[in-house]
């Protein structure tokens, strides 16, 4: 209709509308002397010739258009088919097989926008199945004598696709996620995985099993961790501002320079963590654990509750008679009072 329309008003200008347009839109209602005649024939194939020109700028926009509009067809018809073998790949039996569909997703969320967050659900959503699903590795049984000395036991692992699909997960484009999204990686069986540097930012890892992880400078702010089992994990530097831990397990852990700055830690198990320069502050500590844990230079002012002391390991309110100390603890400290430490509120 558009086109009609122009094809249309483009005829009339260049007959009896050239005219009007003249007189209308240039103003020229008359002309004088000899060369009337002459002069307003120059000045009508002066308007038609503009009209002319307007028209060839209008279908060279409208052939422009319409490439770019089939070219992005082209692409996206591309796209979705590298995209449904990407997937039927996923479910193959064959390893690698399964890891050039993982690889392959990752080229096309790289090469699309548009399609990145799905296809950070897909994955998500794979290693949510896959890992649940994964077999308990089987010992050998040991040939040894009773009297040999036991081998010590073998670092936990993850399959390789499932690690994959991580590694591809923790490394993507962040700004290309869809607003108030999360990677969901909650129930997840990843004992043993890497994720050093990985950026999961806001991820809902609730009830997943990251014991035994490499979690080194990984970026868990704002991430919910409600239930999390981080035994022994790795988490030096990490980043785990605002990130909810109530109820998790860090038994063990190495939280060395870890920023936990505003964290919920409420009932949270760090018995035995080495919280070695972990910055506290403002942290909701209630409740947590931290019998045998390594307080040497941590930061924690304004800790909650408020005026908390940890007790025995256990975070408690102070009561109100006792005195209140200090706002970091160093290690002549803890072991002078027994994992004792008192927080000033800085308020």
């Amino acid at each position: 209709m558009l086109i009609l329309a122009l094809v249309i008003i483009l005829a009339w200008v260049l007959g009896p509308g050239a005219v009007w347009v003249l007189e209308h839109i240039d103003g020229v209602t008359s002309f004088t002397g000899q060369s009337a005649a002459k002069d307003r024939a120059a000045a009508l194939d002066a308007v038609r010739g503009r009209a002319l020109a307007i028209a060839t700028g209008l279908i060279a926009l409208g052939a422009v258009y319409y490439t770019a509009r089939n070219a992005d067809t082209a692409r996206q018809g591309h796209i979705t088919d590298r995209y449904t073998k990407a997937i039927d790949q996923l479910g193959s039996d064959k390893l690698d097989i399964r890891l050039g569909g993982i690889y392959a997703l990752e080229r096309i969320a790289r090469d699309s926008r548009r399609d990145h967050p799905t296809i950070m659900e897909v994955l998500a959503a794979f290693i949510r199945e896959h890992s649940r699903n994964a077999p308990t590795p089987v010992p050998a049984a040991d040939p040894a004598p009773a009297s040999a000395h036991p081998p010590l036991s073998s670092p936990r692992k993850v399959a390789s696709d499932i690690q994959a699909a991580l590694t591809v997960i923790g490394r993507r484009v962040i700004d290309h996620d869809r607003p108030f999204s999360q990677i969901d990686l909650s129930y997840a069986s990843l004992a043993g995985a890497h994720l050093s540097g990985a950026n999961l930012t806001g991820a809902d890892l609730s009830g997943a099993d990251l014991s035994e992880a490499n979690m080194f400078s990984v970026n868990l702010t704002d991430a919910h961790l409600r239930g999390t089992h981080l035994a022994e994990a790795r988490l030096v530097v990490a980043r785990l501002s605002r990130a909810f831990l109530a109820e998790a397990n860090l038994t063990k852990a190495d939280l060395t320079g870890a920023r936990l700055t505003r964290a919920f830690l409420i009932n949270t198990n760090l018995a035995e963590a080495d919280l070695t320069r972990a910055d506290f502050t403002k942290a909701d500590l209630t409740g947590a654990n931290l019998k045998g844990a390594i307080l040497t230079d941590i930061r924690a002012f304004d800790i909650r509750p408020k005026n908390a002391t940890l007790i025995g390991g256990i975070v408690s309110p102070t009561p109100a008679t006792s005195p209140v100390s200090g706002g970091s603890t160093d290690n002549s400290d803890r072991e002078a009072s027994g994992l004792s430490a008192a927080e000033e509120d800085h308020t």
